[in-house]
């Protein structure tokens, strides 16, 4: 039966956020994890050069929060989940600076259903308007550490959601990353004590999307994971990540991100060599 103490248990949380293109396709990335109870966050720090005016991302069920730093013009953007591979648009020359929150505070944005702003990057005067006033304040700071310990300051409310329930949707999501994307609908209906349909129309209400879409975007993450950080053979890759065949991973893979396994590698590449130079 459905207990939402449990939804808490020990999983590697880290895994499963990749954004290549803030990372590869900027100067300068950093992050850095904090673990706010047993929540991640990931904050980052890139600098976007002077031609390029938009970064393609990826489905990872997450919010990002993403800063803007320039003096003069300071803003920032309240990211959805998008559930396809598209490009966002961000200011050019500029350093920005970003919060991913992990999947269970992005259920837990106050005043912010996760469905409002799927597919949606929404100025925070509109979406967190209490909120707004952080972003000329970040845009003074120096550094990260600096900056994340600002945002920790005034922005504690958006990372204490392990003290608040995020019902059974929450502790469906976790089975799903605990599993790699694996479990099904009817698996959890079993395991939670609630109808298969009555599920699907929690998901939809809080997330305004399917389980079973959140669980192809947790096997999309956990396969993106191993393309990115090993040099593991794909068909290895497709095998681990629970996909049928080559095929399927591959038409699943390029519907998320709109590249090619080979296609992020190959980019990856390219960008860690320009950066050896």
């Amino acid at each position: 039966m459905f207990d939402e103490t449990r939804s808490i248990a020990a999983i590697d949380r880290t895994r499963g956020y990749i954004q290549y293109g803030l990372q590869w396709q900027t100067l300068g990335y950093k992050e850095h994890v904090v673990h706010y109870g047993s929540e991640p966050v990931i904050y980052y720090q890139l600098t976007t050069d002077r031609t390029r005016r938009s970064i393609q991302v990826v489905p990872d069920g997450c919010v990002d929060l993403l800063f803007c730093c320039d003096p003069q013009r300071p803003s920032a953007l309240v990211c959805g989940t998008v559930l396809e591979g598209e490009q966002i648009p961000l200011q050019p020359n500029a350093v920005y600076f970003g919060v991913r929150l992990s999947y269970r505070l992005s259920l837990l944005l106050p005043g912010l259903p996760p469905k409002d702003i799927v597919n949606v990057q929404a100025p925070i005067e509109d979406a967190l308007s209490q909120y707004a006033d952080l972003s000329p304040k970040l845009a003074a700071c120096e550094g990260l550490p600096q900056r994340i310990a600002l945002f920790e300051r005034d922005g504690m409310q958006l990372l204490s959601g392990t003290v608040r329930d995020s019902g059974i949707v929450g502790y469906c999501m976790t089975s799903m990353h605990r599993s790699g994307g694996a479990v099904t609908v009817r698996e959890l209906a079993a395991e939670t004590g609630y109808s298969e349909r009555y599920l699907r129309m929690k998901f939809e209400h809080t997330l305004g999307f399917s389980p079973k879409l959140y669980n192809r975007i947790v096997r999309f993450q956990r396969a993106l994971d191993s393309v990115v950080r090993s040099a593991n053979p794909l068909s290895d890759v497709a095998a681990s990540g629970g996909y049928y065949d080559q095929a399927h991973f591959m038409k699943d893979f390029k519907s998320f991100s709109q590249m090619t396994p080979s296609q992020i590698r190959a980019m990856i590449g390219r960008y860690t060599c320009s950066d050896i130079k």
